[in-house]
């Protein structure tokens, strides 16, 4: 008998040990998962209070911002300015010159910027960069944009530098136009339009 009750005395306590073993492990997972749901919660704060800005079609590292205003001027601001370099800063390579305007550039911008790509293709205007083995940067002076009125007018001012072998010629580049919401795009992640977008000035300046 003793020997009888011996084997259920194991038993019992065996079913004890995994009882607890059980219920140990059940914790840790509860714990696990209690700590992955908050890092996730604070990751995606985090994430809502980052704007991230577009330059050359990659994102620059994050900029925290305070309020939805200051996102907004964020992602305008650098809007503007990553257009202007992807249609404005070209290189003699008419290939590269292609890929920056019709597959980044032009979907940033709506039929006006189309419109104004088609003309200087017309012209032979990238094929005279090329061919004349010319570089052109932009440098940005300012950009003003009144967030009072929507869609939001905006002019941009700045500088194209063009590299003519070891001279340097500069123009004004001063643009206008409007900026609007729209959805976001795999080719537009800010989510925002440029609209009757128009060159005010693209006239030479002094020769360095």
């Amino acid at each position: 008998m003793e020997g009888k009750y011996g084997i259920i005395n194991d038993i019992a306590q065996s079913r004890k040990h995994n009882n607890r073993l059980v219920y140990s492990c059940l914790a840790v997972v509860i714990i696990v998962f209690g700590m992955a749901t908050y890092y996730v919660m604070k990751a995606d704060e985090r994430a809502r209070n980052n704007a991230y800005v577009l330059h050359g079609g990659q994102r620059l590292p994050m900029a925290p911002i305070r309020d939805v205003k200051e996102n907004l001027e964020i992602l305008c601001e650098g809007h503007l300015y990553n257009f202007h370099e992807l249609f404005f800063s070209l290189e003699p390579d008419l290939k590269l010159i292609k890929r920056n305007i019709e597959g980044k550039a032009l979907h940033m911008v709506d039929w006006s910027g189309n419109r104004l790509y088609a003309r200087l293709v017309e012209k032979k205007y990238f094929h005279d960069v090329a061919m004349r083995d010319y570089r052109y940067f932009v440098e940005l002076d300012s950009i003003h944009i009144d967030y009072a009125t929507y869609p939001f007018p905006f002019t941009f001012y700045g500088k194209q530098a063009i590299e003519k072998g070891k001279s340097t010629t500069y123009r004004n580049l001063i643009t206008k136009g409007q900026l609007k919401k729209s959805g976001v795009t795999p080719n537009n992640l800010n989510g925002i339009k440029i609209i009757d977008f128009q060159v005010v000035d693209n006239s030479d300046l002094e020769r360095r």
